[in-house]
């Protein structure tokens, strides 16, 4: 009787046993299941992974983002603005590309896009990428076309309908020559972020809004940096270039010495000089050497990362032999290249000259007048 009912005693207890087992089993198994069901209905569908990539995508410290504006009824692009972002400086910089920009493909890369699309001319403007290729793909090859002639080393592109990008962007030059910088609005929401949660929610809220080939994670990785930016220190130029008619077209080594001059920039510490903000200026585009005639330890690399930060092309700096100077001088191939660098300085006088240090076409001899406060 008693072995009975031990073995049922033991009987029982295994069969709760098991079905506490199997209770937590089900419990486990439903709780996965129900997890994967919340994700699948929640997780993002990320436009960037719905196609195969052309470029190879970079999102790196330095962000080097081509923003395209397009018209949603016809797809044509009314506004492109390179946008680089540094993310150790923070430095803040975007430069306009005009829409009407005329590219001839070299013949080799020619061959091989023309593979992708029939329809895609030699001689191509870049408001037409849309008419050449289909899908969100046709912004990667614009990049790819533009890289013939502007040496900028794009990482990715984000593309915006034109009623968005005007509440993003204004346009502070002129309906045939604009230069577009962040308008009020936009700048005063990023301004309100405070912390990297703030600004992921922010860029989270505009992301179904936008187009691009990196993923929403990918761009929050620059939010933290972001919320540290300075906004009046931030930089707007238009491309270097030649309007002829309703024709632009780019100058490759000049747009490749404005965007290395970016990049190389220490963080900015000062507001953009106005006739800075124009990389059409006269002087911008020009190789400039800035030469020590003070004495002052230092003053060459000060004023060299000083005009660097608004966009001039300094390509060298050196020590004057001769004499102490007192007054600087601005010597320039033309008289008027020197104009625009007056500002930077307090008298400084300009000289026409010619074979200038290292070949440059400006050359600046420091004198004593224009010591800097803080070396």
């Amino acid at each position: 009787m008693k072995k009975k009912s031990f073995a049922r005693i033991f009987a029982l207890n295994f069969l709760k046993a098991f079905g506490v087992i199997a209770l937590f089993v089900f419990v486990g198994v439903l709780s996965y299941y129900l997890t994967m069901l919340y994700y699948k209905q929640t997780a993002r569908k990320e436009r960037s992974s719905a196609y195969t990539h052309v470029i190879t995508v970079n999102t790196g410290n330095e962000s080097s983002n081509l923003i395209y504006s397009y018209d949603k009824d016809t797809g044509k692009i009314k506004a492109m603005v390179l946008e680089l972002f540094d993310e150790s400086t923070k430095n803040l910089a975007y430069v306009t590309i005009p829409v009407n920009t005329q590219i001839t493909i070299s013949g080799r890369k020619y061959s091989e896009l023309q593979e992708m699309s029939q329809k895609l001319p030699q001689l191509v403007t870049m408001a037409d990428i849309n008419d050449y290729f289909s899908g969100d793909v046709a912004y990667e090859y614009g990049i790819i076309i533009l890289n013939e002639e502007f040496k900028a080393d794009i990482g990715y592109f984000t593309a915006i309908s034109s009623d968005k990008f005007d509440t993003y962007f204004e346009n502070d030059g002129t309906e045939k020559r604009p230069r577009y910088k962040p308008s009020q609005t936009l700048l005063a929401q990023a301004a309100a972020k405070k912390t990297k949660k703030d600004m992921d929610k922010m860029i989270e809220k505009m992301w179904d809004e936008l187009i691009s080939d990196v993923t929403l994670s990918q761009k929050q990785n620059y939010s933290e940096a972001l919320t540290k930016v300075n906004q009046s220190f931030i930089r707007v130029y238009r491309a270097h270039g030649t309007a002829t008619g309703d024709v632009f077209l780019l100058n490759k080594n000049k747009n490749k010495n404005l965007v290395n001059n970016i990049w190389e920039s220490k963080a900015y510490t000062h507001e953009q000089k106005s006739k800075s903000a124009d990389a059409d200026t006269a002087a911008v585009g020009h190789t400039i050497q800035i030469t020590n005639g003070s004495g002052i330890d230092g003053l060459a690399a000060a004023y060299r990362d000083k005009l660097r930060a608004d966009g001039w092309n300094v390509s060298d700096v050196g020590n004057y032999v001769g004499t102490i100077q007192t007054k600087t001088v601005i010597y320039a191939n033309k008289k008027a290249w020197g104009k625009g660098l007056r500002t930077y300085f307090k008298d400084a006088e300009i000289r026409k000259a010619d074979n200038l240090t290292n070949g440059v076409e400006i050359e600046i001899v420091l004198g004593t007048e224009d010591a800097l406060e803080k070396q």
